[in-house]
This record gives structure tokens, C-alpha cells and sequence, in this order.
């Protein structure tokens, strides 16, 4: 292994030979994966033979030889984020697929590694101008996640990375399921920002159950909670007044009285710039107002109403 790190630019073939050659038996210090991160990094382009193996490899090593197993401890979160964001440079698809799948199968592990692999995506996809349809499912699959905060929803940190990546590509000729990934993202996180107590929804807001595909439609987790956004507590956590969460919830039940409501589109310009999205509307951020009028009418008026004053909370 330590002779790796005197190997110069292989091909992908070459780098396929060595590193089955290695796999057969196994790596078990971190000397040999630092070795395995420096041969990745001279590979101009590696094929998904090259991925696959590299992650199964890394993974395995910080989740079955480190202790605690099955755990990634700050620590470890300090070593694979110096190895991966070294000399500053973008992380490549091998380095994001391993901690895409190392979060996945780990125990648990610090969020700042969740956020570290949020941003090496959404840099990717700024770099790149454009979100293809291999870049938009780890983004899908970062904010599927479990959350390294506990966080069951998407966190206003995740909406706001969103937001910074829709605004530098929004315009470009994306994957249709960015569109998707990003409307469902930021409803989700917008209906738990103003809901009461998300946990008590039996798994509707769940990242997961949001992100498990790129299918578009909410209907399902949003039908039955239509006529509790007009009670209890909702809106209270993104109002900074009663009076304006009480103002949310009125409008809110008026809207859901009416049969068959819909947005105009005259209201869903008056919504956006209620969220300050007073520009140029990119087709995500349409996608995400037209998921509201279709399957949350009385939601998204609501929202408005609470957002009218006050903007929405830092704390949500």
C-alpha cells in the first residue's frame, strides 16, 4: 500500500487491477485508506467499477475496523473531511458516493459531515451550471438522509442550500427531477417549519417519506392534515406575533372552505414575494407553487398570511 503514493496518473483499467488486488485483502489502518484517497485523486475520470469498489472499501474500513463500529465520531468526521476537501479542491464523484453511502449506512455521525456532502453537491452543481440527472439524485439522496441533528424534516440549512443552488442554475437546462427534488424539499420543510409538532404526524414529514423517489406528488402525505392547518398551534413557529399566526390560521380556514379553491396565478405571484422571492420566478420555485395550489390551497395561504409581517423565523 505504501507504494501507491509514488504511482503516478494510472488508467482506469490499471487503477481497477491494483485496487482488486488490494481489496482481496482488505485495508485495516488509516495509513492504507489516506494511500487509497492519493490513488483516487490522480484518476482524471473514474468509471463506476472505480467508484463502487472505492467507496465499498473506505466505507467498510470506517464503519466495521473503527472504533466505536458501526459509529463515525467526530474524529473520524475531522480525518475524512481533511482527506476529502484537501488543497481545497471540489470533491469528486467517488469521494461524495462514500460519504453519501457511509451516512447512509452509519449508526449516526456529526451533521457537519451531512453538511459537508450537502455543499460539496450543491458547489458541484454551481461549478457545473447545471444540475444533471446523476448530480440531482445525490442531492435527492443527501437530503434523504437521516439527518446527523435528529432532524425528522428538512432543515432551514437544507432549504437555504437549495435556494443558493436554484439561484445559480435555475434558469439552465436542468434534469426535470431537480425541479421535483427541490419543490418537495422545501415544502416539506416549509409545512414542518409551521406545523405544531411534526412528530406527532406518524411519518408524513419525514424526509424520507418525502424523498424516497423523485415522484412530485405530496397529495398523499398532505391530504389528510388539509384541515388541521385551520387549529391548534399552526403557524405559530414561523409568526414572531399570536396575532399573526391567529391572522394565518383564519385566512387558512377560509381558503379551506372554499370548494374546489385553487392559487390564482395573480395570488401566486403575491405569495412568492410574501417569501421574498421578488425576482425572476425559475421553474423549481414554479414547480413548488404549483405542488401548493394543487394539493395544499389553504397551506399556502395561510403561509402568506403568517409571512405578511414578520418573514419567517430563524428558528424554524
Amino acid at each position: 500500500m505504501a507504494q501507491i503514493a509514488q504511482l503516478g496518473q494510472l488508467s482506469q483499467s490499471e487503477a481497477r487491477l491494483l485496487l482488486n488486488e488490494i481489496y482481496s485483502d482488505g485495508i485495516v489502518s488509516r495509513e492504507e485508506a489516506e494511500a487509497l484517497f492519493r490513488l483516487n485523486s490522480t484518476l482524471a475520470a473514474p468509471g463506476p467499477d472505480w467508484t463502487d469498489r472505492f467507496v465499498e472499501i473506505v466505507k467498510d474500513f470506517l464503519l466495521l475496523q473503527e472504533a466505536p463500529a458501526g459509529w463515525v465520531t467526530e474524529e473520524e468526521t475531522d480525518w475524512l473531511i481533511s482527506q476529502i476537501g484537501r488543497d481545497g479542491h471540489l470533491p469528486n464523484d467517488a469521494e461524495i458516493d462514500l460519504m453519501l453511502s457511509t451516512l447512509r449506512y452509519a449508526d449516526g455521525a456529526p451533521v457537519r459531515l451531512s453538511h459537508f456532502c450537502l455543499d460539496a453537491i450543491a458547489n458541484r452543481i454551481i461549478e457545473a451550471g447545471f444540475a444533471d440527472d446523476e448530480m440531482t439524485e445525490r442531492m435527492r439522496r443527501i437530503l434523504h438522509a437521516p439527518a446527523g441533528d435528529g432532524s425528522i424534516s428538512i432543515s432551514r440549512h437544507e432549504a437555504n442550500v437549495l435556494f443558493r443552488t436554484n439561484d445559480a442554475i435555475g434558469h439552465a437546462l436542468n434534469s426535470k427531477s431537480w425541479e421535483n427534488v427541490f419543490a418537495k424539499a422545501v415544502l416539506n420543510h416549509l409545512v414542518s417549519a409551521a406545523h405544531p409538532d411534526p412528530q406527532t404526524e406518524e411519518g408524513a414529514l419525514t424526509r424520507e417519506a418525502w424523498l424516497r423517489d423523485t415522484d412530485v406528488s405530496v397529495g398523499g402525505f398532505l391530504g389528510r392534515m388539509s384541515n388541521a392547518f385551520i387549529s391548534g398551534k399552526w403557524f405559530d413557529r414561523v409568526s414572531y406575533s399570536e396575532e399573526s399566526a391567529a391572522r394565518a390560521r383564519y385566512y387558512a380556514a377560509n381558503e379551506a372552505r372554499r370548494t374546489g379553491a385553487k392559487i390564482t396565478g395573480e395570488e401566486s405571484q403575491w405569495f412568492l414575494k410574501r417569501l421574498g422571492w421578488d425576482k425572476s420566478i425559475t421553474p423549481a420555485e414554479r414547480r413548488l407553487v404549483n405542488l401548493m395550489k394543487e394539493d395544499v390551497p389553504a397551506f399556502a395561504r395561510g403561509l402568506s398570511e403568517a409571512l405578511r409581517e414578520d418573514g419567517l423565523r430563524d428558528s424554524a
